[in-house]
């Protein structure tokens, strides 16, 4: 019985010491939270607000900055995450002076000053090796170039695109470092991918820009038509533009071709144009390559029969 009675009292004295090494503890971690600490750290310095006419091929950068101050201040920069630990300096508010063809540079003093503020620091806390800040800057330049949709679609069973596909803007103004955008003539959407296709499609794309180049449009829209369609065929009889005289066998040719159904019963045969030319004649070869000059470009050619034709010449020209 008297063993029991001590039990409480056991508790309480365990729960004592507890409560004195937490006690300690604590008083432990606020006096070297109060201590100063020198660390050097990794931080990010993103530059924005470039001049209108020049390019940053260095606009982030990566510097060690040294921190001198207590431990509670130290702790704001820890509890920061690492995708935050960067500080941005405008290019509007620093005196910018021109080191080279394409390199820049400001004082170190400025970017002290605003990692400093960052941090909640004074100034005479925050030190790093660099005196200067140094960025690389093109001259920026610009050109008109044409949009190339980038498209991979199938379409159901007796489905397929009726006309072009439509773009707008069909062409965009791209900026860039000169020697970056000097040999572009042509820019690329991001890919549009669909199956099955039995419908018109009307969407957004953007462009796929190269790192370093922007644009005067960021997206481009794309009108693709889709109608039923169907196969038809035109026997097209073959022109001869020359002045040789000739009999050709076959005098026509047949064109397969696929035509929307709403668009199939005003398709004629003198729509398509097939013509030879005698410039193909050769000593040794009886043939003639047939050339499909136009046809309505509401149809989509499949095939041509035959695609050369034999040929007599029955008058020769002399002159």
């Amino acid at each position: 019985m008297a063993r029991r009675k001590n039990k409480p009292q056991t508790f309480q004295q365990f729960s004592s010491m507890m409560t004195f090494v937490v006690i300690a503890a604590l008083l432990w971690l606020l006096i070297k939270l109060s201590s100063n600490y020198t660390v050097t750290e990794p931080l990010t310095i993103n530059i924005k607000d470039t001049p209108a006419d020049l390019v940053l091929t260095n606009g982030t950068q990566k510097i060690k900055v040294t921190l001198s101050t207590s431990g509670f201040e130290l702790l704001n920069y820890y509890f920061k995450p690492s995708s935050r630990r960067k500080v941005d300096i405008s290019l509007e508010e620093v005196p910018l002076h021109k080191d080279g063809e394409s390199t820049y540079s400001f004082g170190s003093s400025y970017a002290k000053e605003k990692i400093a503020n960052y941090l909640t620091l004074e100034p005479s806390e925050v030190s790093f090796d660099e005196s200067r800040i140094i960025l690389n800057m093109e001259q920026l330049d610009s050109v008109r170039v044409k949009v190339i949709p980038n498209v991979d679609l199938t379409y159901e069973k007796q489905y397929n695109r009726l006309g072009k596909i439509q773009l707008t803007p069909d062409s965009v103004t791209i900026f860039g470092p000169k020697n970056k955008i000097s040999s572009i003539d042509n820019i690329h959407t991001q890919k549009l991918t669909l199956r099955n296709v039995n419908q018109n499609i009307d969407t957004d794309l953007p462009l796929k820009l190269d790192d370093m180049l922007n644009a005067d449009h960021k997206n481009v829209n794309v009108k693709i038509f889709v109608e039923k369609y169907t196969e038809a065929v035109a026997n097209v009889p073959i022109t001869n533009n020359s002045k040789e005289k000739l009999r050709l066998f076959p005098d026509k040719v047949k064109i397969k071709y696929i035509v929307s159904l709403t668009d199939y019963n005003i398709i004629k045969e003198n729509s398509f144009k097939v013509n030879i030319d005698t410039a193909d004649i050769k000593a040794d070869n009886n043939f003639l390559p047939i050339y499909l000059t136009d046809y309505p470009n509401n149809t989509r050619i499949i095939n041509i029969e035959p695609k050369e034709v034999e040929y007599i010449i029955i008058e020769k020209n002399e002159n």
